[in-house]
């Protein structure tokens, strides 16, 4: 799967669904491009959320859904650690268990 515009717009819409979750207000950049280590990345100084072109490529929507979840609770608890606001964040949203079925379908799907 290329990127196309029909990707583009469903990742729009997934961060608006998520941004709407979080109760987040403010424009969120989004950028996809290729990146070497990382699936997603937030740039706190431009509001931008960075976007493994691999991974909006090759994942399915609920996986996009988490990371982007993952990236914007992030943002919202202003803290680039896993830290335990984070984690409670993360918590509203998804059980531990679920987190890590998700997570290992991340990494299956990375391997």
């Amino acid at each position: 799967m290329k990127i196309n515009d029909n990707n583009k717009t469903m990742i729009k819409n997934l961060v608006n669904e998520v941004k709407s979750s979080l109760n987040i207000n403010e424009t969120i950049n989004i950028e996809i491009k290729p990146m070497k280590q990382k699936i997603a990345s937030f740039s706190f100084k431009t509001k931008t959320l960075r976007l493994n072109k691999y991974v909006v490529e090759n994942f399915e929507k609920d996986l996009l859904y988490y990371i982007i979840l993952h990236e914007l609770i992030h943002f919202k608890v202003k803290s680039t650690n896993h830290n335990l606001a984070f984690e409670n964040e993360l918590k509203k949203h998804f059980s531990e268990e679920i987190c890590y079925e998700i997570e290992l379908k991340i990494i299956q799907k990375l391997i």
